[in-house]
């Protein structure tokens, strides 16, 4: 079985995709780092530089959200129709 994933992108995710959506098809068992490791390959640096190669958690200049929640660990489980959003964070003060 598979699962289809949206995934939003914006900032510099975008421009490094060249568009702001990607539907992206995965194995249903598959984790958020198997989806970041899959835009790593097809979009390059930018999708490498999200995932910190010594704790393997999402860096800090990085936003991704699933549904609407912030993630900071990539091993949570992706489901079908689930929405991904990578960004970097907006600081204001």
């Amino acid at each position: 079985m598979t699962a289809q994933v949206r995934v939003l992108l914006h900032a510099m995710f975008k421009e490094a995709a060249g568009k702001g959506e990607i539907t992206h098809e995965l194995d249903s068992n598959s984790t958020l780092r198997v989806l970041l490791d899959d835009l790593a390959r097809s979009y390059g640096k930018d999708f490498k530089q999200i995932l910190n190669p010594k704790t393997g958690l999402v860096e800090v200049d990085a936003l991704v959200m699933l549904n609407g929640q912030s993630v900071r660990k990539p091993d949570v489980q992706l489901k079908d129709g689930d929405v991904v959003m990578i960004t970097v964070p907006i600081g204001g003060g």
